[in-house]
């Protein structure tokens, strides 16, 4: 038989001009965590990061510096190194484009599809902006100042090598409809589709060494190197042995997994689709393009100020209450609004008081009243065959979300279990088994709810490998795990005995947070059923802070005119994600994509929407509402429904598709 392929993942390779922040820890954390879940399956795996280390932008900063470009470098490199054994990221491989085995993968690559016939010659003219390394036709810079960073532009005419990317447009496009999971998500697989709709030119993939020396030189003609594109995408496969090493190469490509920001998702999708192609080799099987960390409906970015670095958070917090915030909050694959704030609520909600206190909480009581010795016996009280049944189907559930890199369900449907544990305890009421003396009772009591911290240390694991062996050397156990594949309830071992019960998660009591807290109850109170404005309370006679515009009144029976009607922005969009806030019955958070932004809002529809009810659908919102803090969590605009004759909520939306961002008159 053969052997089955290693789990292969990559995260894209980091420029080496600038320190990394939350977004690029993001997406290597990810790969990471998807690297340990496949490693707990029992999986061989293989993880790839890098630096993209050519460029113009790395040039002329190594010329301010007054070093070299590989001296420049180097220095960043190692930043990059640091922060990702600081956050206990544990890459196989690190690939720099710098190094002898990249540059000649690079040049075998160019040889190839120049000798195939798929790489020309051809004179270009365009506005070229220089900070951006990038050209832009004469209807994208009318005012001649580059679209993405607002600096001039300048126009150039040069002749350079062209990649016919336009030959492969019809294979791409059947390759994609045939092959739905191919890209994800769903709604990035789209946006692929509707950016190949139109005609497909063919990729500019060199620079002059008279404007640009700091490349891999095009080996066909020294006169030239290689442009970024098939430079940096060719390091999946320079990193593992093509052409060099066939063997190894075939035993670990196609990668499994390419993990890219949506921002990058045409040039893996169809760039570098489209060289795989020429070159006659398979595509990976899934590209993953997940979302944005946004600050105040921004993006996260250097050149904004508003980047948060994460070994801030890791030192406050620790790497493995960050590494849970980060995949317990966004919904992977859609954007998510980050702050301290949030990170603290969600700390305390889901750390400290569910998973931390259920621990606690027991074994103190199983040390005080049983010695601290879980006796297993038998199973009779009524909860024990649907607390295993729920187990059961959580694992089962948490393997398919892990399986398909959403990592938010997997842990929503572990904190279900953690819930129902917890729920459970209260319902058992073991202060008064034990006041009672009913210990065969107690002892169950004792037995279920350790090994539901047993069950639920193996799901975390992948996410927090720190704190996982925690619980388990807390309730006795060994810490090392056992193949995930192999985790069944009732593993506990009879007559393990606990140890001491110290808080794992601290609460985490700031000012600030009690402030919110205050603040919340007092001011952000739930909707009511029937409230017009899903985002909205009913109305007071008091103003709301999450109140709209005043649309003043032209007459006394409340008629307004147009022009104040206008006032209030009401635009389609579409629910790319949503999930139950915690610690409350009727908010849900939303993810909405309004054309080329995100939006996060809250919305009071839980107890009439299902969360997964609504991915997708399009929705009627206020887009210029000043944005609120409800229940801690940001809303940046409100939803529309209104009340049903049985008490019920409907959302306003469209009764065809429309475009999402598109205003509504």
């Amino acid at each position: 038989m053969s052997q089955p392929k290693k789990f292969y993942i990559t995260t894209p390779i980091y420029y080496a001009n600038a320190e990394l922040h939350i977004g690029h820890a993001f997406t290597t954390l990810a790969a990471d965590t998807a690297t340990r879940f496949q490693k707990a399956m029992g999986r061989e795996t293989w993880f790839l990061t890098g630096s993209d280390e050519h460029g113009q932008k790395v040039e002329q900063a190594a010329k301010a510096k007054g070093i070299t470009p590989i001296q420049h470098t180097d220095q960043l490199v190692e930043k990059f190194k640091s922060l990702w054994t600081a956050l206990d990221i544990r890459y196989d491989d690190f690939i720099r484009t710098t190094e002898e085995r990249h540059r000649k993968t690079v040049q075998y690559v160019l040889t190839t599809l120049h000798e195939k016939g798929d790489i020309y010659s051809a004179t270009y003219t365009g506005w070229y902006c220089t900070p951006c390394e990038r050209f832009w036709t004469e209807k994208e810079v009318p005012e001649k100042v580059c679209p993405d960073c607002k600096r001039p532009v300048e126009e150039l005419e040069e002749k350079n090598y062209f990649f016919k990317m336009s030959k492969y447009q019809r294979t791409l496009i059947d390759y994609i409809n045939a092959h739905p999971d191919f890209i994800r998500p769903e709604n990035r697989k789209n946006e692929v589709l509707g950016f190949l709709a139109k005609p497909l030119q063919d990729l500019c993939i060199s620079r002059p060494k008279k404007r640009l020396s700091w490349g891999i030189e095009v080996p066909f003609d020294p006169e030239y190197v290689t442009y970024v594109w098939v430079d940096a995408l060719t390091n999946y496969i320079s990193a593992i042995g093509y052409p060099s090493d066939m063997e190894r190469f075939n035993k670990t490509w196609p990668a499994s997994c390419h993990l890219v920001g949506k921002d990058i998702l045409t040039t893996h999708a169809v760039y570098w689709s489209t060289m795989l192609f020429a070159l006659g080799l398979p595509l990976p099987e899934i590209i993953f393009a997940h979302g944005w960390w946004v600050i105040s409906g921004g993006k996260m970015s250097k050149s904004v100020g508003n980047v948060v670095n994460p070994l801030d958070l890791v030192g406050k917090y620790g790497i493995d209450a960050f590494r849970f915030f980060l995949f317990r909050e966004m919904a992977f694959g859609s954007d998510a609004a980050f702050s301290e704030d949030a990170f603290v609520i969600r700390y305390n909600a889901d750390l400290a008081n569910d998973f931390g206190n259920l621990s606690q909480r027991t074994l103190s009581m199983l040390l005080k009243r049983r010695d601290g010795v879980f006796h297993k016996g038998t199973a009779t009280l009524p909860q024990s065959r649907e607390i295993a049944d729920l187990a059961a189907a959580v694992k089962k559930d948490y393997i398919a979300s892990m399986e398909n890199f959403l990592f938010h369900e997997a842990l929503k449907r572990t904190w279900e279990l953690i819930s129902r544990l917890n729920k459970f305890v209260d319902e058992a009421a073991p202060w008064k088994l034990a006041k009672e003396e009913k210990w065969a009772e107690l002892d169950q009591v004792f037995y279920i709810v350790g090994e539901g911290i047993r069950f639920c240390a193996y799901l975390v694991q992948p996410f927090m490998p720190h704190t996982a062996p925690k619980f388990l050397e807390q309730i006795g156990l060994p810490t090392n795990f056992v193949p995930l594949k192999n985790l069944e309830w009732g593993q506990l071992p009879d007559g393990t005995k606990c140890k001491e019960a110290t808080p794992i998660f601290p609460r985490l009591d700031t000012p600030r947070i009690e402030t919110l807290k205050k603040a919340g109850k007092a001011e952000i109170q739930p909707p009511k059923e029937g409230a017009a404005h899903a985002n909205l309370p009913a109305p007071s006679s008091k103003p709301s802070p999450l109140s709209p515009p005043a649309l003043a009144p032209s007459a006394a029976d409340g008629i307004i005119n147009y022009d104040e009607f206008m006032k209030t922005h009401l635009c389609v969009a579409v629910v790319e994600s949503a999930e139950k806030i915690p610690e409350t019955d009727k908010l849900l958070k939303l993810i909405v994509r309004l054309g080329e932004e995100t939006r996060q809002l809250v919305a009071g529809i839980a107890l009439h929407y299902k969360p997964e009810d609504l991915i997708g659908k399009q929705v009627v919102m206020v887009k210029n509402l000043k944005p609120a803090k409800i229940r801690g969590v940001e809303s940046h605009g409100m939803i529309l429904a209104a009340g049903t004759p049985d008490g019920g909520l409907a959302i306003v939306t469209t009764d065809r598709p429309s475009s999402p961002g598109i205003r509504v008159k």
